[in-house]
């Protein structure tokens, strides 16, 4: 007979690792879009970012056929040469939504610090998160998993003003080639996703996996919201207020240009935008600790999978604040690489062998 306790926990626990992957995906594509997609298309950004939601439902999809394929099967090569992959982007990704994180605390929360000490701030809070594992960080992502999208909706509304429907037009921003510019560069933003490659601890058989449709919703809807704040960021701005917006923590701002109305519903939109931002991070970087671990799994001892990857992260961060903030968001297209060899990888890996005859 099945374990029906066992397969409730780790549905549960596929659940909480999903809202994860929702949470990350839906920040990714956020603080990419204020970053590089404004810069390119202006305030047709949402307009680019929204390939990602396609590919964000091919990565999920990607992922559940990988997991019926890959769970019971221990020191594969190739198996082992993906987990690899996977630790490099995943880790990417946090480094990049940390950053996000530091740049738009130091322009909300500590406008007078120094961006060092913000950063260094971001990294510590990232480090005590990370030390409870994956699935306290995607926990608490399951929890606020209705607070989070209705706070940033409720806030985010009353931020608009009446003439808000001014910043759509022009419809395509800076035109057509810099909009289908902006839309390939983003596609990178969807590399979050790819954390669903990664199965829960308390999974070690494919009988309990759900059905793709139980990733592809909650991806969608995580993406939407991320490509609905890129709306609102130019609701909230016309064209010209857009092309004005030098830094990248000034854009991620929404807050309406004609008429603004900062107060306490705007500290908590931003409030609640950097809690996306750094439970993202930390998911992700929770993520590429389990999938160093998993291609070696002697880093499971003493928790030196996670030193690995917070020493690495921690130089990339060091050097961000050397050489500029920006250069997170510059980088962010070239996770579509990685992102795009990590799906063939997942579909070259052959499958469970029958057993018996």
């Amino acid at each position: 007979m099945p374990n029906t306790a066992l397969d409730v926990r780790v549905r549960a626990a596929f659940r909480a690792r999903a809202t994860a992957a929702a949470v990350a995906l839906g920040a990714q594509i956020f603080a990419t879009g204020t970053g590089l997609g404004v810069t390119l298309s202006l305030n047709a950004a949402y307009l680019g970012a929204m390939p990602c939601l396609l590919l964000g439902v091919i990565i999920a999809a990607a992922a559940r056929r990988h997991l019926a394929k890959s769970l019971g099967k221990d020191g594969a090569v190739r198996l082992g040469i993906l987990r690899a992959m996977l630790c490099l982007l995943l880790l990417s990704c946090s480094a990049l939504l940390l950053s996000a994180t530091a740049v738009f605390a130091s322009q909300v929360l500590l406008a007078q610090a120094k961006v060092f000490a913000v950063v260094v701030l971001t990294f510590a809070g990232a480090v005590i998160c990370a030390l409870s594992g994956g699935t306290g960080i995607a926990r608490l992502a399951f929890a606020m998993r209705f607070v989070l999208p209705l706070g940033l909706a409720v806030f985010t509304l009353q931020a608009l003003s009446p003439d808000f429907l001014a910043g759509l037009f022009p419809w395509l921003g800076t035109g057509a080639r810099p909009l289908a510019l902006c839309a390939l560069c983003l596609l990178g933003a969807s590399a979050p996703v790819a954390l669903l490659f990664l199965p829960p601890p308390e999974c070690a058989d494919a009988c309990a996996l759900p059905g793709a449709w139980f990733f592809i919703w909650r991806v969608l809807l995580g993406g939407a919201c991320g490509v609905l704040m890129l709306l609102a960021v130019s609701l909230c701005n016309t064209y010209e207020t857009l092309a004005g917006l030098r830094v990248w923590g000034e854009r991620m701002h929404i807050v309406s240009s004609s008429q603004p109305r900062e107060g306490i519903t705007h500290m908590l939109l931003a409030l609640a935008k950097l809690a996306a931002l750094f439970i993202g991070g930390v998911s992700t970087l929770c993520a590429a600790e389990q999938a160093a671990c998993c291609a070696l799994p002697v880093l499971h001892r003493g928790r030196v999978g996670l030193a690995l990857c917070l020493l690495v992260l921690g130089v990339v961060l060091w050097l961000l604040t050397r050489w500029g903030m920006d250069w997170a968001f510059r980088a962010a297209p070239v996770l579509a690489l990685p992102l795009c060899a990590v799906l063939l990888l997942s579909l070259w890996l052959p499958g469970r062998r029958a057993r018996g005859g």
